[in-house]
């Protein structure tokens, strides 16, 4: 049947409806008035390797403002993609820092987003694939350190190509929040932290997340290697090393914003509560959604990501 001029009036009351609830059920905690002083990872017994001066392979320009290139460097290669504003040189960067199942498009859509707010976007391919099939937990943490290392070689190079680098900034969603929890304590010079939808104490995350890849991981453990919950908890524990919690506390409290997901099971809440304890209560913004459906609020979020590093860009800019 044709729509009705009474259904688009009626599909348009529920819509401002819906938006009308997500914008009631959103809320916003500022920071502590005198945050905690950050630690050095060194303090906390955590050691950072020094990042080489990466060997540019290849730059190509796709697309007006959106290049794709590669890096190297000992051991390592690096893709990444940058997209620029042709005829605005020298914005400040934010580097993004993917969730685990997002493909380019998301990411895409992310930075379109933020380069209108504006900023140039970079971001990283992933290092290889995480949880799947013949994995454990030494090789996830070695997936995770090398996750940050390639963060950090593409930080490098961003700041190393004009003689008067721009402030840099980070924005993590999901796992990629997790990373850039742990880059954001190694990479002291950063200038504002987004941490999306993330969380910390990952040997519980992992083993009480309602996300498919990790459930069907916990059950090729459980049927290749016989491990119970109680010893893939022992497993992580020992071997993940890179763990959010244990870094966090290096990161300074009000260099960030943290997005929260108050109908999470994908990284649930204690999870995500843990990581704002640990990171010293940061300023906290808060959506009434789940964690891919936290999509529908992706606007109002890039929002509040862009006013966190305005602020940041201008204490930077005051030399504070």
């Amino acid at each position: 049947m044709p729509c009705t001029s009474s259904d688009h009036r009626r599909s348009t009351a529920l819509l401002l409806g819906c938006l009308a609830w997500l914008a009631s059920g959103c809320s916003f905690v500022t920071a502590p008035g005198a945050p905690r002083q950050a630690m050095t990872v060194q303090s906390l017994g955590l050691a950072v390797a020094e990042v080489p001066s990466p060997e540019l392979l290849t730059l190509q320009e796709t697309a007006p403002g959106h290049f794709s290139g590669t890096l190297s460097a000992p051991g390592e290669t690096v893709a990444f993609a940058l997209r620029t504003t042709p005829g605005d040189p020298g914005r400040p960067v934010v580097l993004l820092v993917p969730i685990l199942a997002g493909g380019d498009d998301l990411m895409d859509q992310v930075a379109l987003r933020v380069q209108a707010q504006g900023y140039d976007v970079a971001f990283c391919a992933r290092a290889g694939g995480a949880l799947k099939a013949g994995q454990r937990g030494k090789d996830l943490d070695e997936l995770f350190r090398r996750t940050v290392l390639h963060q950090r070689l593409l930080l490098r190079w961003l700041r190393e190509r004009h003689a008067a680098p721009a402030p840099q900034f980070v924005l993590g969603m999901s796992l990629g929040g997790m990373v850039t929890t742990v880059l954001a304590a190694q990479e002291p010079d950063l200038a504002g932290i987004a941490i999306c939808l993330s969380g910390g104490d990952l040997k519980e995350l992992i083993g009480t997340s309602s996300e498919p890849r990790v459930q069907r991981w916990r059950d090729w453990r459980q049927h290749e290697d016989g491990l119970g919950a109680d010893e893939l908890r022992t497993e992580l524990e020992q071997y993940l090393t890179h763990e959010p919690l244990r870094y966090a506390p290096a990161v300074p409290t009000e260099r960030v914003l943290l997005v929260a997901a108050t109908m999470d099971t994908v990284v649930p809440e204690r999870n995500q509560l843990l990581l704002w304890e640990a990171l010293g209560r940061p300023a906290r913004y808060s959506v009434p959604l789940g964690h891919y459906s936290a999509a529908l609020a992706i606007d109002a979020i890039v929002a509040q990501v862009a006013r966190h590093f305005d602020t940041r860009q201008a204490v930077v800019g005051l030399g504070k």
